[in-house]
């Protein structure tokens, strides 16, 4: 059986505990409080309740990924991304 959507969700469906909503976040966006609000704010929006995460159950992973080059220089990526060099 198909849910119903309601209201603005835009992914379709309402909360339920069965499908957890699962984000990774680089370490440098997860321990900087406004940009983590500010990504929290838009994964919101995007579940249809840009004010609250009642009924959600969201699960934050922080991303930790690095690469060491053969002259011991440490890249942090993300996704293939370089997050910080040095």
């Amino acid at each position: 059986m198909k849910s119903k959507s309601k209201g603005a969700a835009s992914i379709g469906t309402w909360p339920t505990p069965e499908y957890p909503v699962r984000i990774s976040i680089p370490a440098k966006f997860a321990y900087d409080l406004d940009t983590f609000q500010k990504a929290q704010a838009a994964i919101l929006d995007r579940l249809g309740c840009p004010a609250c995460c009642s009924g959600w159950d969201i699960r934050w992973d922080v991303a930790r990924s690095f690469q060491v080059d053969a002259t011991g220089r440490i890249r942090d990526t993300y996704a293939g991304v370089v997050v910080t060099d040095g």
